[in-house]
């Protein structure tokens, strides 16, 4: 007689759910109680990426579950395993150490609060090899009646139910990596804050041992300032993966809405005082095009990034800086270019060509640089590194807040030194820097705008690790 495949295919799972089976009751045998976690969906193949991907963020979220119950309910040995019935996770537990009841309780209460509980299997198995059931009937995925009932009676096909379920674990799946972008990202912003005001000493910078040309603000006032605006960055973050206008510029005002926000937050963190106005700014705008670009591709790539903010900042000198009313009512922003043009256009000027300096000097700079992960630098390595990265911004950048509190002349030759400084470092003189960093708090020179692009350089550096292009 021929044998068909879907017969073929269901002699397959009989015989590897009876080996399961079997290798579970010799586990038990020592005096383990079991937990076997499998996924609920009928037909075949009953694996896939999604499936093994769903799974395997549901071990996490149990294995939590389960800890936040008791400590103590941990479990002596954990094993994954993968044959023609599926993926299934094995946990086995003393049972001298927690009652078989108590752990069915605890699957029951799983199942029950976890968004696509219905699609989870937790059975238990107690060290006498017997299964110990709650004796709750589980609900139709669909129709939320009994589905012991809608299958007896075949209210729903198992190719329905089973792309019902498939498609609501990829709906699943993808919120879970839309939320991991948010976060990570707003934890890369944060961290690209705190290692920029962390590097000490800096030239007229506020670092962790000096206040450097500043009398209004130190090491801590920076920290209060990050703290504050730590929560907005998830808040647009989730604005970008939202917004599905196809003119990116018309996401400008509410990226500004959310900026806007944040100024008020870090003002009253700091008492009135403005450690991250430019910074937030950028931030923000990087921040939006760090998702954009990986929510159209699925990657970061820096072209399309820098796209985006010159997308989003389109005739933003002109609009903001060229046409204003009243010269007694001017921003020092305007007032900066209004007397240098271009090279006083700031971060706006910076955004609008798609933060050159930033792409094409600092991030190629510091990849020269690394020699391991980023993030596995130690905090006397991270000096080293990242000083003459805030070197090479200092010497190409046109920094507004040089230009508006002191002149051109001043600026250029904050550049100069910088170079100098850079050159000195780089063959083993630390002394150039040293009075770099003097000369710039005895004049009161603060290279700001720097910072914020080394700021907004660490962000990247880490987004372009995390969000990479993965391979096939």
């Amino acid at each position: 007689m021929e044998v068909t495949k879907e017969t073929e295919g269901l002699m397959r799972l009989l015989e590897a759910r009876e080996k399961r089976q079997n290798d579970k009751l010799k586990m038990v045998s020592n005096g383990y109680h079991l937990v076997s976690l499998q996924l609920n969906i009928p037909g075949l193949p009953k694996s896939n990426c999604n499936l093994l991907s769903f799974i395997r963020l549901v071990e996490r979220e149990f294995s939590c579950f389960l800890l936040s119950q008791n400590p103590n309910f941990k479990w002596q040995k954990k094993e994954r395993w993968h044959d023609f019935s599926g993926d299934s996770i094995i946990f086995l537990f003393k049972a001298s150490q927690i009652n078989v009841d108590k752990l069915k309780d605890i699957t029951e209460r799983f199942e029950e609060s976890f968004e696509l509980g219905r699609i989870v299997d937790l059975d238990v198995l107690s060290s006498y090899g017997v299964p110990v059931s709650s004796g709750k009937a589980k609900a139709c995925f669909i129709c939320e009646s009994v589905a012991e009932n809608c299958r007896k009676v075949k209210r729903h096909s198992i190719e329905e139910v089973r792309l019902t379920m498939l498609e609501a674990i990829a709906s699943f799946l993808q919120k879970q990596k839309n939320n991991e972008l948010v976060n990570k990202l707003a934890s890369f912003a944060i961290k690209g804050l705190l290692h920029e005001v962390s590097l000490t000493p800096k030239p007229g910078l506020v670092c962790r041992n000096s206040n450097g040309s500043h009398t209004d603000m130190d090491f801590i006032t920076f920290i209060n300032s990050v703290s504050a605006l730590s929560p907005y960055f998830v808040e647009i973050n989730k604005f970008a993966l939202s917004f599905e206008g196809a003119d990116v510029g018309e996401a400008l005002p509410y990226i500004r809405t959310i900026g806007l926000k944040m100024e008020e937050a870090m003002f009253k963190a700091t008492g009135g005082v403005n450690t991250h106005k430019g910074a937030v700014f950028l931030m923000a705008l990087s921040c939006f095009a760090v998702v954009r670009v990986i929510k159209k591709t699925g990657y970061l790539r820096l072209n399309a990034f820098s796209s985006v903010i010159q997308q989003l900042t389109r005739g933003m000198v002109q609009k903001e800086l060229c046409l204003v009313g009243d010269e007694t009512d001017l921003t020092h922003g305007q007032q900066c270019f209004k007397k240098y043009g271009l090279q006083g256009a700031g971060a706006r000027g910076e955004a609008e060509q798609g933060l050159p300096t930033v792409l094409h000097h600092a991030m190629p700079f510091l990849m020269e640089r690394l020699n391991k992960s980023y993030s596995s630098y130690t905090n006397l390595e991270l000096n080293e590194l990242l000083i003459p990265v805030l070197l090479k911004v200092i010497s190409v950048n046109n920094d507004t807040n040089i230009l508006y509190r002191h002149d051109k002349t001043i600026l250029e030759t904050v550049k100069r030194k910088a170079y100098e400084a850079l050159q000195g470092w780089d063959n083993g003189d630390r002394l150039l820097y040293d009075q770099f960093v003097a000369w710039c708090n005895d004049k009161r020179i603060s290279p700001g705008g720097s910072a914020d692009l080394l700021a907004i350089t660490i962000t990247l550096q880490h987004c372009k690790t995390e969000f990479a292009k993965k391979e096939a």
